[in-house]
């Protein structure tokens, strides 16, 4: 597949290069071996915009997701050891938020590569949806949209696997625990 990934806005470039090489600069970012690395041996890669959906609105589909952050891999010569983000101030400006070290950063790169794989032309963003710890990629089209979960994935869904929109919105909703949003809660979409 030939994915057409959006260029982000410089201001978000700019904040995430500057959050890693302040942090890089601190010791805190760790290479694959867990050594230290420093600033200049990093790059910013795959810029994606992060899109976030609630529970309750899967029934809505795709339209409900709204843009929320945009996510950058880390990368070492050891190859991906982090995700950057940047998400929007009270101001309008892009800044850093956050480095994370977690177990997404690989599955974000194997599901990267995974719809790489799938035939046709999509438009690359990330689709987050925190009640269910999913991070997917999200190949939208106009003709249609596919999404493709990152490891780990919640319970009764593949990683890496290619899935139409409504046939994974089902799974998650089947097997999403009854007690993840209490009877109050009206939005989950808190992003993250």
């Amino acid at each position: 597949m030939a994915l057409q990934v959006p260029q982000p806005p410089q201001e978000s470039r700019s904040a995430a290069e500057a959050g890693v090489e302040l942090l890089a600069g601190l010791g805190r970012v760790r290479t694959a071996t867990l050594l230290p690395a420093a600033a200049d041996e990093l790059r910013l890669a795959h810029p994606l915009q992060m899109y976030v959906i609630g529970l309750g609105d899967l029934p809505g589909g795709l339209d409900r997701a709204r843009p929320v952050a945009w996510r950058y891999l880390v990368q070492h010569d050891s190859g991906p050891v982090a995700l950057a983000e940047t998400v929007r101030d009270e101001a309008g400006g892009h800044v850093f938020s956050q480095l994370n070290y977690g177990p997404f950063v690989a599955g974000t790169a194997a599901a990267l590569a995974a719809a790489g794989r799938e035939p046709g032309d999509a438009e690359v963003r990330l689709l987050h949806l925190p009640a269910v710890h999913l991070i997917a990629v999200w190949l939208h089209s106009p003709a249609s949209d596919t999404l493709v979960p990152a490891a780990p994935a919640p319970p009764g869904v593949e990683a890496d696997r290619s899935y139409p929109v409504a046939e994974l919105f089902a799974l998650l909703a089947e097997n999403a625990p009854q007690d993840v949003l209490p009877p109050e809660a009206e939005d989950d979409r808190g992003g993250g």
